[in-house]
């Protein structure tokens, strides 16, 4: 939504909800739940102190929340004179937004502001090798969570249209977790003040603290009970040893199977030579 797109760069957002589960869904920034009639935000016409005190509620989150909020607005809007407040009789459906992909939005909104500073301060950044820039992070998220959500491996999500991505699939999913985890690490170790972290402690933040580490297993989850054994390469590229409760992350071949034929045959299809 626009204000996951405008807190990512810098701009605070507020917003004001007339339909709590579409709000609860969509995880925003900051939001005033209001209970008033649809298609009145600010409770009844020509009463502008009822309006003005709405208003600065809905403003005094940007000073209050930091952290994605949804704040119940106290008053209920004064009788309107029966002057017959439209109110669609029509249930629209709230958007299906999942717990995973709401909770890594919210991350990475918190994140960018320290990920800017850090790529502004280094002048570099190895974030891209996928082929999306920063300013198509949504579309980068929108790939991931189709993927971890079971579009499968073979072609790249019908919602992540748009960057100009220079990997095929399936070894594109690769590139696009490299990506995410590398604009997590460079926005956490931002700070001069602080000393960076071991590489074991930047695995075990990622993969036991943050949705990206749940992202990331729930692929790799996939990914082990798939069928083709050769998938099991890119497992090995996501998870690090140690950090994946099946055991080894890699795979070897299947049964019989020379190990060598095994190995340029899972090349081919990872580059997209070999279906």
């Amino acid at each position: 939504m626009l204000s996951h797109f405008l807190q990512r760069h810098g701009i605070a957002t507020t917003s004001i909800s007339l339909i709590r589960e579409q709000s609860e869904a969509v995880h925003p920034p900051r939001a005033l739940w209001v209970p008033f009639p649809l298609g009145r935000p600010f409770g009844v016409a020509d009463d502008s102190e009822f309006q003005t005190d709405v208003l600065r509620s809905a403003l005094g989150l940007l000073e209050t929340a930091t952290e994605p909020t949804i704040v119940d607005f106290p008053h209920e809007a004064p009788d309107g004179g029966g002057d017959g407040v439209w109110a669609c009789a029509i249930e629209l459906p709230a958007p299906e937004v999942s717990e995973l992909e709401s909770s890594l939005r919210a991350e990475i909104d918190l994140l960018m502001p320290r990920y800017t500073e850090a790529r502004r301060r280094r002048g570099r950044s190895t974030f891209g090798i996928s082929g999306a820039t920063l300013a198509q992070m949504d579309e980068l998220v929108s790939f991931a969570i189709s993927i971890a959500e079971g579009s499968g491996f073979n072609s790249i999500p019908g919602s992540a249209t748009g960057p100009d991505w220079i990997h095929p699939m399936p070894m594109l999913v690769r590139f696009v977790i490299e990506d995410l985890r590398a604009f997590y690490q460079e926005a956490v170790t931002s700070d001069e003040q602080s000393g960076p972290p071991s590489q074991h402690d930047m695995h075990t933040w990622i993969f036991e603290q943050t949705a990206l580490g749940r992202l990331i297993r729930q692929i790799a989850q996939l990914i082990t009970d798939d069928d083709d054994p050769r998938l099991l390469f890119i497992r090995g590229l996501l998870i690090p040893e140690g950090f994946w409760e099946g055991g080894p992350t890699f795979g070897g071949p299947p049964p019989g199977e020379d190990p060598r034929e095994f190995l340029i045959r899972s090349r081919r299809y990872l580059r997209g030579a070999e279906a």
